[in-house]
């Protein structure tokens, strides 16, 4: 267990305790209110109500910030330079790849990167067009497009904004990342599959660090796992620890709990 997982299973812990305690301390009911929190007949009973509305409030959070996320990530593709037209070297590496909706940002620091939500397009700054070869920059085009086909930023997004809503369960973000791993992993492939190895691989060796706009499907990222593909290297089964799988079932007991005792105590009060 990480040191971040053992925080939030106390302050969750600490969280589920003073709520808990708080609203017995100030019912005017008293033994019932004791009764009404360690009642086994209770808890049965209101128990489907209960997980009901913990589902209900925790899918509007969710919708919440992931408008949120995609109106600030719209924002902040909106306000970045763009270049003054498609350099003809990059309109030669559509038309071999076929790829369209793109564009080109200004600066030449190397960057690409796939955004939008419903209508996704494949930015690439003048950087990334004049350092790159053709094959390079055709190997970029098409990991990109890959992310476009299949919405991918909009996916990210949504997924990311699981992991944050879903804070008490862990393994909530573990799938996140194991996803965008995938993500990553199989937008390779379809640049394999026309290219070749030495294409992809430089233009991971010159990307896979770059810094990217969260909410969007970036060319950088999971560098180790891309290598080992490109160089043909087996990848292993990737599974969430055991650890994880405990603290996130706790994280489900106890938000389980406040979302019981805030029941409960709105019966009680009203």
């Amino acid at each position: 267990m990480t040191e971040r997982q053992k925080v939030l299973l106390l302050g969750s812990i600490s969280a589920a305790t003073l709520t808990c305690f708080g609203w017995i301390g100030v019912c005017p009911h008293g033994a019932e209110c004791v009764s009404a929190v360690t009642s086994a007949d209770t808890l049965l009973s209101q128990g489907t109500r209960v997980a009901v509305a913990l589902g209900a409030v925790s899918l509007v959070g969710w919708l919440l910030y992931l408008s949120w996320l995609l109106s600030k990530t719209a924002l902040d593709v909106r306000r970045l330079p763009r270049a003054p037209g498609l350099p003809p070297a990059l309109l030669d590496a559509m038309a071999r790849t076929g790829v369209r909706r793109v564009t080109c940002l200004a600066g030449e620091a190397p960057t690409a990167f796939c955004a939008g939500a419903l209508r996704p397009q494949i930015l690439v700054s003048q950087g990334v067009v004049r350092n790159f070869d053709g094959e390079e920059l055709d190997a970029i085009l098409l990991h990109e497009q890959d992310h476009a086909r299949r919405f991918e930023p909009l996916v990210r997004a949504a997924s990311d904004a699981a992991a944050r809503v879903f804070f008490y369960v862990p393994l909530v973000r573990w799938w996140s990342r194991r996803r965008i791993e995938d993500a990553e992993l199989r937008a390779d492939r379809a640049a394999l599959d026309r290219l070749g190895r030495r294409p992809v691989a430089a233009a991971l060796w010159a990307l896979g660090a770059s810094p990217s706009i969260q909410g969007t499907a970036a060319f950088g990222g999971v560098a180790e796992l891309r290598v080992a593909q490109v160089l043909g290297d087996p990848l292993h089964r990737r599974a969430p620890e055991w650890s994880l799988l405990s603290v996130s079932t706790i994280g489900i007991y106890l938000a389980f709990q406040v979302a019981f005792c805030l029941v409960q105590g709105a019966q009680h009060l009203l």
